[in-house]
């Protein structure tokens, strides 16, 4: 029987608390958005009209004033939109195609959550009516009129004010406030002043500082887009390259803006229109850094990144350059200096373009050939290449009718000069490191039997190469272990008296249950490089299969309530006909990447405590072979360890770990949903600039990409502390954490001496073949 009806009511404050919080978590945060809108306002009223445009800011104690000459407001524009959370004067066919930065209609009632009142003063481009309008705090009611308008006789200049009075106990550093707007607006094109200072105009790309580089330019059709291109390829050194990209379309639409990019800058950072978004994940093999200004760039509603779909867009026109760079500077003799051009070689398998690369004459440390011009026979001798170091094979070989060039230990160089002879068809010398003798099984002890039955499993378990088949054996040259396959099964063998195996043989004695353990290092560190072409992971149907096996992943996973987001607020949209069901997926899938990760202070531990295995695992030693930071490499894995730590230190570096003394877990988000991509190997980017740290985790495929983006909230990165690099990966996989390193200069921002540290994370996984994988 029914009783009656409840009132709904609404705590009005706290409504514009939660509202604010996502958006503004400080002041500064207060300046970017209402700058913007000030930008927008610019770029509006100069699609209609000329002038000179200007925007003006005024931080005094407890007040800001931003004032800008754009298209002004109508009393509707006012009463509908500015103070309407939700509805955008700016969501139009006329605004986009002004290039106007937001669109998403977050209304001036966010500017609450640390403003006790304020004050717009606006007369549109066009008319005669200046109008002012006034809302306080305390006043607010959902429903109720309580904000002032008023029409006055005051003739300003077209354009808008907004003065914002700051709650008590907020206050604005000068300082502070320069250097977190010169993040958005240092590009823009329009004169930004601050308390007199211009902080605006400045130029991404000047082409003087590259004047004494080798400049090819030309216009290029690449897929669906089209470009202007100039590409810098410096004349000495490291032949450094840069490119300048412009006049871009797509399907003949032409794309506003431009992108500069240059060789070991860095992070690459996203504009639209001048206006700073946020850094784009993009992973590069040239390790590009720098600009990319485009309007098809969309930030997302928390302006916390951009949207998938739009850095995917700007990753292929990089992707598109990035051929064009490889096919220009492997024309000049200089590309073999250029590490990352040999990575993209090898990543690529673009040999057709290592003809420059050089290959060392055995025993002549000073005399090289280019791989292009080698052949058979060379001065009348016959040409055989080498693998070892061994000094009599090497004046063997090196006389009056043979020939000798030896292999880099440097890889990817050493791969790729492999590639090359074998492409021209040069001979291997005849004694290369052999099998002298295998041990039958009965020859072996417990130790040396329990080591091979290991090897095994971690082969089938960890890297899914089921068909093995694993000997000791006496191996010549001093060769420790051998990996080839005969028949579809791949046959390793290990050096019976090899000093490395001796040392994991001991553990078995010392402490069996770091035995295992010690053989997983094992293979990480001395038998992975041989094996990398074999384990199935690494290619790209291994790709395919793990794409498919996150995507059903995804479909599984429910999210946690406290991660959830305002899922209740998109289905009431959804119900009232304000949001098809289309888009109302998508904004949730946005929302469950997009979370809060919390650190207390008592989850902080080190790794001797929480994972003691991996800093007692130790086989590596000067023997150890070399690897390139952007080797893909498996993780360390422990999956039998279980902590509730979300930070580890160490005590000391360790070689095991690459000297890393300080890693951070990704969020439980991550490790339910993308677990299977950090279990194959795979390579480690950082990435970091203003308020955000970047990690770009590349599938040794080179198909499957997983970036995961932390955005510091209340302690945001130095003036000027931008840069990013390869790192060489050290992920741990615990029972229920993946931990990753952190890089050593931003080590200070992860101490903390307060209860906890909060900060957003976001995460996507892209894919090169993901429109392929859907189409089927």
């Amino acid at each position: 029987m029914a009783i009656g009806q409840i009132e709904f009511n609404i705590e009005t404050q706290r409504i514009l608390k939660l509202l604010a919080n996502d958006i503004y978590d400080s002041p500064y945060a207060l300046l970017r958005e209402n700058v913007q809108n000030a930008y927008d306002a610019i770029l509006m009223r100069q699609k209609r009209e000329s002038f000179d445009p200007k925007i003006e800011i005024c931080v005094k104690q407890g007040v800001i004033t931003i004032t800008d000459n754009g298209i002004g407001m109508t009393r509707e524009v006012i009463e509908n939109n500015y103070w309407k959370a939700g509805s955008s004067g700016k969501n139009n066919p006329e605004a986009r195609a002004a290039g106007v930065v937001g669109t998403f209609g977050i209304g001036a009632m966010a500017n609450f959550g640390i403003c006790t009142a304020l004050e717009i003063e606006s007369r549109y481009y066009s008319g005669d009516i200046t109008f002012r309008s006034t809302a306080h705090r305390e006043k607010l009611e959902i429903g109720k009129k309580c904000i002032d308008l008023e029409e006055t006789t005051k003739r300003i200049e077209p354009g808008t004010t907004v003065k914002a009075t700051l709650e008590d106990g907020i206050c604005v550093n000068m300082g502070n406030a320069e250097s977190y707007l010169q993040q958005f607006v240092k590009y823009l094109p329009v004169p930004v002043v601050l308390n007199g200072k211009v902080i605006s105009l400045n130029s991404y790309f000047n082409s003087n500082s590259l004047i004494n580089d080798d400049i090819v330019s030309n216009h290029y059709n690449k897929g669906e887009f089209c470009f202007d291109l100039d590409v810098y390829i410096a004349k000495h050194s490291e032949g450094r390259v840069a490119v300048y990209i412009k006049n871009i379309q797509q399907n003949g639409i032409p794309i506003r803006g431009s992108i500069y990019l240059e060789q070991n800058k860095g992070g690459i950072q996203g504009l639209r229109n001048g206006f700073g978004l946020a850094s784009l994940p993009v992973n590069t093999n040239f390790n590009l850094g720098g600009i990319v200004d485009l309007s098809i760039l969309i930030p997302t509603a928390g302006r916390d990144s951009i949207s998938v779909e739009t850095v995917n867009k700007a990753a292929q026109i990089i992707n598109y350059v990035e051929d064009i760079v490889a096919e220009e500077l492997a024309k000049k003799e200089i590309c073999d200096n250029n590490r990352q051009f040999l990575n993209y070689v090898q990543n690529r398998k673009r040999y057709d373009l290592a003809g420059h690369i050089k290959i060392a004459k055995a025993g002549m440390a000073s005399e090289f050939l280019e791989l292009g011009m080698l052949k058979t026979e060379m001065d009348g001798k016959k040409v055989y290449y080498y693998l070892g170091t061994d000094q009599g094979i090497i004046s063997q070989y090196s006389g009056e009718n043979t020939m000798l060039v030896s292999l880099s230990r440097d890889y990817p160089r050493r791969s790729i000069q492999q590639h090359m002879l074998i492409r021209s068809r040069i001979p291997q010398v005849s004694d290369d490191a052999m099998i002298l003798k295998i041990y039958d099984r009965n020859e072996l002890d417990t130790r040396e039997f329990a080591f091979i039955l290991r090897l095994m499993s971690s082969l089938k378990d960890d890297y899914l190469v089921m068909d093995t088949k694993i000997d000791f054996a006496d191996i010549s040259h001093g060769v420790t272990n051998l990996v080839k396959k005969k028949e579809g099964v791949v046959c390793i063998y290990v050096a019976r008296n090899s000093n490395n195996v001796a040392q994991v043989l001991k553990v078995y004695d010392m402490d069996p249950r770091l035995f295992d353990g010690f053989v997983k290092d094992y293979i990480r560190n001395y038998l992975y490089q041989q094996l990398a072409q074999y384990v199935p992971s690494s290619t790209r149907e291994g790709a395919d299969h793990l794409y498919r096996m996150l995507q059903r992943t995804r479909e599984l996973y429910t999210i946690e309530e406290d991660e959830r987001g305002d899922m209740e607020g998109l289905i009431k949209d959804y119900i009232q006909g304000k949001r098809k069901l289309n888009d109302v997926i998508k904004a949730s899938e946005d929302m469950q990447k997009t979370h809060r990760q919390i650190v207390n202070l008592q989850q902080v531990g080190t790794m001797e405590h929480e994972i003691p295995s991996i800093t007692q695992i130790n086989t590596i030693n000067s023997d150890t072979p070399k690897t390139d930071p952007g080797l893909p490499m498996p993780p360390i894995k422990v999956l039998g360890n279980d902590t509730k730590m979300k930070i580890l230190k160490t005590a000391q570096p360790y070689p095991q770990l690459n000297n890393f003394t300080h890693f951070i877990a990704l969020s439980d988000v991550v490790f339910e949903k993308q677990l299977d991509f950090f279990l194959d190997p795979h390579t480690t980017k950082v990435i970091w600039g203003m308020h955000k740290i970047v990690y770009i985790f590349t599938h040794a495929s080179g198909q499957l990409t997983l970036y995961y983006e932390i955005e510091l909230k209340n302690n945001r990165l130095a003036d000027g502390m931008t840069g990013g690099r390869q790192l060489p990966t050290t992920t741990v996989l615990s029972k229920n954490r993946i931990f990753v390193p952190i890089e050593p200069s931003l080590i200070p921002y992860f101490n903390f001496t307060e209860e906890r540290i909060s900060f957003y994370v976001r995460y996507d996984l892209i894919s090169d073949f993901e429109k392929e994988i859907e189409s089927r």
